[in-house]
């Protein structure tokens, strides 16, 4: 039986049984995880767990927001920046943060990878809906910095870089996650955790295009990091 649950508004009990279903469906995946075992993992009832959601469907579409409000990706960096090498550099350097090491709650960025991951496993409308509402405008912004930055001629001769090599920014940062995820060391890399992150993002940078004195101009980890740190104490 469920514990007896305490006293909290509808928003916060809302938000904890969000928060415990989140590695329930991430463990057991949308098909096989059950109401009853969501309802167990919050200390509810299933009575008082369909107060708040009609469904396990409507519960498990309503994920993809909530893990993303817990993993805040510190967007506001590239709000209202201007198409521009440094935006590119700093984009870059800020989707391979939010998306490898993450920004704000590490139980939840987690829960996160492995819900995009058991959705690409199955039907694959999870992952979609996620990279389409949180990916996909970066995109945007880096294709239109990647062509400021080859009028500024920050850009290798003859590179021809498109939506496809952009989207590898952010399926290596992923790939690099998801071997992070276990609790074993699954591949030694041979540097520090903030060393790989440099190396990852310079790595994508010259695979782009970019020119190294361009990278070198722009891109100031030390800078960066404490940006982040900073994201991650405001984040609720």
């Amino acid at each position: 039986m469920p514990s007896r649950p305490s006293r909290l508004s509808a928003t916060d009990r809302r938000q904890a049984i969000l928060s415990a279903a989140a590695p329930v469906f991430a463990r057991l995946g949308r098909e096989r995880a059950t109401t009853k075992e969501i309802a167990r993992a919050a200390g509810v009832s299933e009575a008082l767990l369909y107060r708040h959601f009609a469904s396990k469907e409507v519960l498990y579409a309503e994920l993809e927001s909530h893990c993303v409000e817990a993993n805040a990706v510190g967007s506001r960096l590239l709000a209202e920046a201007a198409p521009s090498t440094a935006t590119l550099v700093t984009g870059v350097a800020l989707l391979v943060q939010a998306v490898f090491p993450g920004i704000g709650d590490a139980q939840s960025h987690n829960d996160t990878k492995r819900l995009v991951t058991a959705s690409l496993l199955s039907d694959g409308q999870f992952a979609k809906a996620f990279l389409d509402r949180h990916v996909k405008p970066w995109i945007g912004i880096f294709e239109r910095s990647f062509r400021a930055a080859q009028d500024a001629g920050d850009v290798e001769d003859g590179v021809q870089t498109g939506s496809a090599e952009i989207w590898f920014v952010h399926h290596l940062a992923n790939t690099l996650h998801l071997i992070s995820l276990p609790d074993i060391t699954v591949v030694e890399y041979g540097v520090t955790r903030a060393k790989l992150i440099e190396n990852t993002v310079r790595f994508l940078l010259r695979g782009i295009g970019l020119r190294n004195t361009a990278i070198n101009r722009h891109y100031a980890p030390e800078k960066l990091r404490t940006i982040f740190a900073s994201m991650d104490q405001d984040t609720p």
